[in-house]
């Protein structure tokens, strides 16, 4: 198995240098040698082979022996908007939604919310994405965006988009899987309160915003296990 490890640059070049922890990584973790052919991805779609030629402590000077670019397929995004959960929940939550192939995260404030993830916080989540990504396969970096309010989540997501929000009083999966045959323009958002829930006028603004409402079922679900219904409900309406 070729080990892949991600480089934010341009593979337009017959050299490139690999550095940080993705050297560590290299050099400490995997124990690669001079020599050695491993993989990079740019996390925009391109995939590199490239042999290792030389490195120091802290550096990996690799020669690019192949590239390959993921074809842009036209299909909606899958977005993934979610209350944030307490302690490393929300690092698992991270983790598998983009294993399961989310485009972006959007961390919601929402009534209820009791957690708001300061910029280092979600720094440290953004590495994990990558971390996720070099574990399944995938060549393109779900976006986790800065987090924000439910009106101005409403402003900026509801219009032109599929949104649906998970409810209690929606209808069932099922239902709501017949009716997202959309255009390919058309993005999917999904949206899941805290644990607490959505607060009735929070429903009622999204409903007013033209919000469907689905149900996952009749137990209570954590917040990352709502996300995670969701986003493998309606994500692989996209595949």
């Amino acid at each position: 198995m070729t080990h892949r490890f991600f480089l934010d640059t341009e593979f337009d070049t017959q050299t490139v240098q690999l550095e940080g922890s993705e050297a560590h990584h290299l050099l400490n973790v995997m124990r690669h040698k001079v020599g050695d052919v491993v993989q990079l991805f740019d996390g925009k779609g391109k995939l590199a082979e490239a042999e290792i030629v030389s490195h120091s402590r802290k550096s990996v000077e690799l020669q690019i022996l192949k590239t390959t670019q993921e074809p842009n397929i036209n299909r909606h995004e899958v977005i993934l908007a979610t209350a944030v959960p307490k302690g490393d929940r929300f690092r698992f939550l991270v983790e598998k939604a983009t294993e399961l192939g989310v485009d972006r995260l959007v961390p919601l404030r929402t009534e209820h919310s009791v957690v708001d993830p300061r910029e280092n916080k979600l720094d440290k989540l953004r590495q994990t994405v990558v971390s996720a990504a070099k574990q399944c396969g995938r060549n393109r970096l779900m976006l986790l965006e800065d987090s924000i309010d439910w009106p101005s989540f409403l402003d900026q997501f509801s219009e032109k988009n599929a949104l649906w929000v998970a409810h209690p009083a929606g209808i069932t999966a099922r239902l709501a899987l017949e009716q997202t045959v959309e255009p390919a323009s058309k993005n999917i958002v999904l949206a899941v309160g805290p644990e607490g829930g959505f607060s009735d006028s929070e429903i009622e603004q999204a409903v007013s915003r033209s919000a469907n409402l689905v149900s996952l079922g009749a137990t209570i679900l954590r917040t990352e296990t709502a996300a995670l219904a969701m986003a493998t409900l309606f994500g692989l309406t996209g595949s």
